[in-house]
């Protein structure tokens, strides 16, 4: 986790920014492996690595709200100025 900077980019260390998957229209996920969304409730800009995952979470300004992978989901609600949105 880093506050506003991203240090990954500063070493020259790529970043995987996670996309949510398109799902076909109506499809339902399975119970259990529905992204959820976290907004960002800081005052600057947040990223976040995930260490299960390693996928990036780019916050890029407060109340920003990022899709979160489903493995991630639990981890990422420890995260201070995170709170899951939906």
């Amino acid at each position: 986790m880093c506050c506003g900077r991203d240090n990954n980019q500063a070493l020259g260390v790529p970043t995987q920014v996670y996309t949510p998957a398109q799902g076909a229209p109506g499809a339902r996920p399975s119970p259990g492996t529905a992204e959820a969304q976290f907004e960002y409730t800081g005052k600057t800009a947040l990223t976040v690595v995930s260490p299960l995952t390693r996928l990036t979470y780019r916050f890029p300004q407060p109340g920003a709200r990022v899709s979160v992978n489903p493995r991630d989901r639990s981890w990422m609600a420890f995260v201070p100025h995170l709170r899951r949105s939906g």
